[in-house]
């Protein structure tokens, strides 16, 4: 089910579902301050009520500091099974220009982070600004 509705209203609303399995894709806009702690009181809270759950978090890489730190902040959450994916379209080099795209991903299905190091490994220079994408694919935390 797809619902046009803030997510993090959603995740109070909708989680979890009577069949407890599902998948949450969260996307958000990135216009607001504090958009990554934001982000991982989400996580924290969609993985309090949907533990059995997939969540995935998508964020924009542009400030190294601030995903560096967001990482941290879901390193800290200690939510078993934590997938960190990230691809760079081109060297950071300005605060306000998109480089790279970033997932993490709780409860991942079990082969995922092999396939998507195998395909992004493949389209990263495709789609990469200088055909030198780079791309890492890691678990934060594995089985706890």
């Amino acid at each position: 089910k797809i619902l046009p509705q803030d997510g993090w209203q959603a995740i109070a609303a909708h989680l979890p579902p009577r069949e407890r399995r599902g998948l949450v894709l969260v996307d958000p806009p990135f216009e607001e301050p504090g958009e990554f702690q934001r982000l991982a009181e989400g996580l924290a809270a969609a993985h309090r009520r949907f533990a059995t759950g997939i969540v995935m978090l998508w964020y924009p890489i542009k400030d190294l500091q601030a995903v560096d730190a967001f990482r941290r902040d879901v390193a800290r959450l200690r939510l078993p099974k934590t997938l960190k994916v990230e691809v760079d379209f081109s060297e950071v080099r300005r605060l306000d220009t998109l480089s790279g795209s970033g997932q993490i991903i709780v409860n991942p299905p079990f082969t995922l982070a092999d396939d998507l190091r195998t395909v992004l490994t493949a389209l990263a220079p495709i789609i990469s600004r200088d055909g030198k994408g780079r791309v890492r694919v890691s678990w934060l935390t594995g089985e706890l």
